[in-house]
């Protein structure tokens, strides 16, 4: 005679079972996620340092161009006052003015307002 071999038989999963196996896969889920969430962060914080770090550079190296810059600059009162003295020193500042002058009185003479020139 043979052996009859005997088949356990599983019990059904109620709906208990199913809320406890989801809820056991969605905490392995969030240790997972959590872990996964602090390995990236750890791995940033380096990189973050360092681009703070190259801003920082940036920023100290702009302050000190932008400082340069606004030392060499010249206003345009300065530049027009400059000019002004230089055209004075020229050999030809008399002529340039009674040119000027001369220009100015036909102007009024002829109806025409007169006109600011540059120096």
């Amino acid at each position: 005679m043979t052996a009859k071999q005997t088949k356990t038989k599983k019990k059904p999963m109620t709906l208990d079972d199913f809320a406890v196996a989801i809820q056991k896969d969605h905490m392995a889920l969030r240790k997972d996620m959590a872990a996964g969430f602090a390995k990236v962060r750890d791995e940033m914080k380096e990189e973050v340092r360092q681009v703070r770090a190259e801003v920082g550079i940036g920023f100290r190296n702009l302050d000190a161009d932008v400082k340069m810059i606004t030392d060499a600059m010249v206003s345009k009162a300065d530049l027009a006052n400059t000019l002004a003295e230089e055209l004075a020193k020229s050999p030809y500042a008399r002529q340039i003015q009674d040119l000027q002058t001369r220009v100015n009185v036909l102007e009024t003479k002829v109806g025409i307002k007169t006109t600011r020139r540059a120096a």
